[in-house]
């Protein structure tokens, strides 16, 4: 348990913090730039002594109005949003380095290379990496230290989409293989859904919302949620590959509600090929602006997603535009339509509707 009671306070900032984060798994910490995110992170690191207040990590104070446990002796793990190297040493040097500092006895250079995936870049110079090579070499410099919390603070920003999706994925096996809890924060509703068990979303200084990362996604406060592209967040069982015709079966399953043979619920969705193997969980979302309402089911439309639930809430968000949950099974649904939608289909709550999509509007990082 990670148990944070701290303020500070900057000309035009306020950072108000009280919460107990359970680090067993990875939480997320999202929210825009000025939020409070970074300087949050390098409170619990040490790196920054202005706070007051007190942090226990591990039932042990390595903060309070008597304590400061130095950054060095912490044994939490920082990897930054850029990646810090020395430039004039080379991977290999930037970790000896590293190893050399380390109070910790952790696992060896040797295995950390090879679970960042970075043995070919050991005698690569810095210059000559990408942003995704600088990364991994970050993350592996700060898994030497052998870490039992690791921060790290939006250390994708700068990667494309297909580094971004790697290091995500690395990132799981790192948290599975260790064991080794996280608190990643990003800025990107996306990343976060892909990467983080729980959720804590912060605004000017303070927690406005903590949860599972679905609940939170899909119910953000409407006070950012406008700044953020509604969507829904979705954990879905691969069923089977229609390689022919370029489709996967997903199942949204109910774990909930059970048929008479005891069996959990489940609706059959198709995605674009997800290449994960039959029987796996994949985390997926749907833009609200991507799905749409009917309410009558066509039996005859090139529409492969077509899904019954009921109206739970309508919110009106411009002059023009509303937002429409709909609930299906115990999932949440996001809808984007225009007000004339609204009153020409008479929506209402507890109205049953169709919601519908197609298979490429369910995305994955």
């Amino acid at each position: 348990m990670l148990a944070i009671d701290i303020s500070l306070s900057y000309p035009g900032f306020k950072l108000d913090f009280a919460q107990h984060i359970k680090v067993d798994g990875i939480t997320g910490i999202l929210g825009h730039s000025g939020s409070g995110k970074t300087s949050l992170l390098r409170i619990i690191s040490g790196l920054n002594d202005d706070a007051d207040g007190q942090i226990t990590f591990s039932d042990q104070v390595i903060q309070d109005d008597s304590t400061f446990i130095a950054a060095d002796k912490r044994q939490i793990g920082f990897v930054f949003q850029d990646a810090r190297l020395f430039p004039h040493l080379n991977v290999e040097q930037n970790l000896a380095f590293a190893l050399k500092r380390s109070r910790n006895k952790g696992l060896s250079l040797a295995t950390i290379s090879k679970l960042t995936k970075i043995d070919a870049l050991l005698t690569r110079s810095v210059d000559k990496l990408s942003a995704g090579e600088k990364q991994r070499v970050a993350l592996a410099r700060a898994l030497l230290s052998a870490p039992k919390l690791l921060l790290l603070d939006e250390p994708l920003s700068s990667l494309d989409n297909k580094s971004r999706g790697e290091m995500i994925t690395l990132l799981k096996d790192i948290h599975q293989q260790l064991s080794l809890p996280m608190l990643y924060v990003s800025h990107s509703v996306a990343e976060i859904q892909q990467l983080a068990d729980d959720v804590l979303v912060m605004e000017q200084g303070k927690v406005i919302q903590m949860g599972h990362v679905h609940q939170v996604i899909n119910q953000l406060d409407q006070s950012i949620a406008s700044s953020f592209s509604q969507q829904t967040s979705l954990s879905l069982k691969v069923q089977q590959h229609l390689i022919n015709f370029g489709l996967t079966q997903l199942a949204l399953i109910d774990n909930n509600s059970h048929d008479q043979q005891g069996r959990k619920q489940h609706i059959n969705l198709f995605s674009n090929v997800i290449n994960q193997p039959l029987g796996s969980f994949t985390r997926a979302y749907v833009m609200a602006s991507d799905i749409s309402i009917t309410l009558d089911k066509s039996e005859n439309s090139s529409i492969n997603n077509i899904i019954a639930g009921n109206i739970s809430e309508i919110r009106r968000l411009s002059r023009n535009l509303a937002l429409v949950y709909v609930d299906v099974l115990s999932n949440r649904f996001a809808v984007n339509i225009s007000r004339y939608s609204v009153e020409k289909l008479n929506l209402q709550i507890g109205s049953e509707v169709y919601i519908q999509f197609k298979a490429s509007a369910i995305r994955h990082l």
